[in-house]
């Protein structure tokens, strides 16, 4: 199923998520977007939490969070979306990548986030199955 997922994702997420963007929002230096990321250790546990915005100027960012986390070793991950106002393809394809990734070492990704707007891309495309989505941290921390 992860297979088939690039072409699913380029056809919804983007005008699935566009749909909630919110003119006016802070840009960074290169005109696109702001992100802002955070990877702290819980227990053994690494939680990356983003905050603004993921598209085609700001996915390099979270990639490279995400996959310095693996990198480290470390293989139970949570992702924290629930500071994204938006986030388009670009992101999705970065968190599935980033699963395979995990998967090959053994390891997992769990998602956080209760935004309407992000959770509906998740559904549109399938990925609600794929991965684990919890609303809040503690409530994913507990599972």
């Amino acid at each position: 199923m992860i297979n088939d997922l690039p072409g699913v994702i380029n056809l919804y997420a983007y005008a699935v998520c566009r749909g909630y963007h919110r003119e006016g929002d802070e840009l960074n230096e290169t005109g696109g977007a702001f992100l802002r990321t955070e990877v702290k250790d819980l227990d053994g546990v690494s939680v990356i939490t983003l905050e603004g915005e993921i598209d085609l100027s700001t996915s390099a960012e979270f990639k490279e969070a995400v996959y310095e986390t693996i990198e480290s070793g470390k293989k139970d991950i949570i992702i924290d979306l629930n500071g994204l106002e938006f986030m388009d393809s670009t992101g999705l394809g970065v968190v599935v990548a980033a699963l395979k990734k995990t998967r090959m070492e053994g390891g997992t990704i769990r998602l956080i986030c209760n935004k309407r707007n992000i959770l509906k891309v998740f559904t549109v495309t399938g990925l609600d199955k794929v991965f684990s989505i919890y609303d809040n941290l503690q409530r994913c921390l507990d599972d």
